[in-house]
């Protein structure tokens, strides 16, 4: 019984059909912390006060009237 027990074991640690899965989903949790550090970056210190800019100088444009 314990000899199939350590058979049984021995051929799961040695199976790496599933390794190269693994080390995939890892990589791409990564790349997308990544990313979504970035973007968190840009819209807090790039775009948002940028398109607040914009709209401010939109909205000090004096439209003439056309009567």
């Amino acid at each position: 019984m314990i000899k199939k027990a350590k058979k049984v074991l021995v051929a799961l640690h040695e199976d790496q059909g599933g390794s190269y899965f693994v080390e995939m989903a890892l990589v791409l949790i990564g790349v997308a912390f990544v990313v979504f550090n970035a973007a968190s970056g840009l819209a807090n210190d790039g775009i948002v006060p940028k398109y607040n800019n914009i709209s401010t100088q939109i909205q000090g444009v004096a439209v003439p009237s056309l009567d």
